[in-house]
Formats: C-alpha cells, structure tokens, sequence
C-alpha cells in the first residue's frame, strides 16, 4: 500500500472575468507592465475602450492581478456583459 500527502488546504485558481460595461466596438490599450513574461495589471486601470460612436468609454480592471486570458478580439463588436479578458488576483489583488 502507499501513502499518499494529502493537501490540508485545497488547491484553487480563481479568475474574475471583466465584462464589456456596455455595446461598441472593443479597443485593447497597450499594456503597462510585464511580470515572468506575463501581462500584469492593477485595480483601476484602463484595460480597454468601446468606441460608441464618438463616444469612447474606459473599461478597467476591476481588481489587481495577471492577465489569464483574452476573451475579446481587438476590434470586435460587444454587447453588455460579453467577457472581455479574464484576471488571476494577485494575493494583494
């Protein structure tokens, strides 16, 4: 028989996904900061813009954290609540 380590705490990943606020066409900014060769982000800043028009309205990050996933396509058309891109919390995030 062999004995096995069981994790006292169980290991989890948890992404928040940031949705699109409204419709428009999505417009990714370029990014700011780079950890290990991965897109880093901070609470509050600007991610993206739908172009509404003449209207241009900033889509930011919600909380601090690695970019995990893209989910939008530059230039594509949205709708409100389409996933835009998914975040990995930082442990200060």
């Amino acid at each position: 028989m062999t004995a096995y380590d069981v994790a006292e705490e169980p290991l989890s990943t948890t992404f928040k996904v940031l949705v699109s606020p409204g419709s428009g066409r999505l417009r990714f900014l370029p990014p700011r900061r780079f950890a290990r060769g991965m897109e880093m982000v901070e609470a509050g800043q600007p991610i993206a813009r739908l172009q509404q028009g003449r209207v241009d309205v900033i889509v930011r990050a919600p909380i601090s954290g690695r970019v995990s996933a893209v989910l939008g396509l530059e230039g594509e058309p949205m709708i409100a609540g389409q996933a835009v891109l998914a975040i990995e919390p930082t442990p200060e995030g």
